[in-house]
């Protein structure tokens, strides 16, 4: 993530604009700033750490936006307006970079407004160098690619191909694929690719196989539409066999060691490695109800902001399929931000819960109404009121 290091700063008042950034407020832990920045059309939190003769001027890594250019931007403007004198820097010069937003790279709430398409759809969770997903839009020009990826630099270099090969039916996201399963309709996708996950051997409660991700995925598929797994673990393929086998009625293909049209870099590796390669298809077989589109989660009530900022410390509430956990708080005289985890122990959701005299919110994006973060709302909402 893009950053520097600097021995002086002299923070200017806020708010400011400078370069089509807006500097608009800021709060204070003892660790650290935040500095509430808006670049792009997105919003997201500028971080500075340190004391004395050094400080790290960086982005703040659950809030960064969907592309880094903003980042960028935004971290150059600052340390002109601040006085900076770098020491050190990972930010790419301003001729190096795209100018313009991608717009085949998108945010939650798009998937959020009861997301259709009248395209047939196929959606690849994990893209990596974003190979396979070129591969399935250049010869599926009628259909739509959807990939998810949490690796930044993945998604801005697949959407730069996707312009250099003037593919137009790719929209991209960093999400938890986890998560974003609960907003896709019912019955609405062909095909889910899952190559080379993160085996997670020693944390499984991460991998993106389970369960409730197998029951998500055959609801989101329509009949005949199939979730393909491909790894070259054997104890991520024995895993996973398992899991699918749990359901009560199922359509399950097995094969070793085939060649797909496409391969990408790290099966190339594996394949020179002389490792096993594992193919697993599940088909849905049966048609889903349809769920309701996701509503925001609101706060209807207002805090003492004073007693929240005296009175804070880091605190975990366990449910039996939820949790919440408020980490650490930053504070000025006007609000109060939060730093918290919560959801599904599985899936969490970590965001900022913002406090400001007129409203509480979360941050960013907002957050939608999923099972688990319903549960864990009512919790916030009863601790906030003390």
């Amino acid at each position: 993530m893009p950053n520097f290091i600097t021995d002086s700063i002299d923070k200017p008042p806020l708010p400011f604009s400078s370069g089509g950034c807006d500097f608009l407020w800021g709060v204070s832990s003892k660790s650290s700033d935040y500095i509430m920045t808006r670049c792009g059309g997105e919003e997201f939190f500028i971080q500075i750490k340190g004391k004395n003769n050094s400080f790290l001027v960086k982005g703040e890594k659950i809030s960064r936006p969907s592309q880094v250019i903003f980042l960028q931007r935004a971290l150059e403007e600052y340390a002109k307006n601040a006085s900076c004198n770098i020491i050190t820097s990972n930010i790419t010069p301003a001729s190096n970079r795209s100018k313009v937003k991608n717009p085949i790279i998108k945010q939650i709430d798009f998937f959020a407004q009861n997301f259709t398409f009248d395209k047939e759809i196929f959606l690849e969770i994990g893209f990596g160098s974003g190979r396979h997903l070129l591969h399935q839009a250049k010869n599926n020009p009628d259909k739509l690619i959807i990939g998810i990826e949490i690796h930044k630099p993945s998604i801005e270099q697949a959407a730069k191909q996707c312009d250099i090969l003037g593919l137009k039916n790719v929209v991209l996201i960093d999400y938890d694929s986890r998560i974003l399963m609960e907003f896709l309709r019912s019955n609405s996708l062909s095909k889910i690719f899952i190559h080379f996950p993160v085996p997670w051997d020693k944390k499984p409660h991460r991998r993106v196989i389970s369960p409730y991700f197998v029951d998500e995925a055959l609801r989101v598929l329509k009949v005949g539409g199939t979730l393909e797994l491909r790894t070259d673990s054997d104890m991520y393929y024995a895993y996973s066999l398992d899991v699918f086998m749990q359901n009560q009625r199922c359509d399950i293909r097995i094969c070793k060691n085939f060649d797909l049209e496409i391969s990408s870099k790290y099966e190339d590796r594996w394949k020179r490695l002389e490792k096993n390669i594992y193919d697993i298809t599940l088909t849905n077989i049966q048609p889903h109800p349809q769920i309701s589109p996701l509503s925001r989660l609101d706060f209807d009530f207002l805090n003492n902001i004073d007693k929240i900022a005296r009175e804070f410390s880091p605190k975990l509430f366990r449910g039996d399929d939820f949790f919440v956990h408020f980490e650490e708080m930053h504070a000025s005289g006007e609000r109060v931000v939060i730093k918290t985890a919560f959801g599904a122990y599985e899936r969490a959701e970590h965001m900022f819960i913002i406090i400001e005299a007129d409203k509480i919110s979360y941050f960013p994006n907002g957050a939608y109404a999923l099972k688990a973060n319903k549960k864990a709302h009512e919790i916030i909402k009863k601790w906030l009121n003390g």
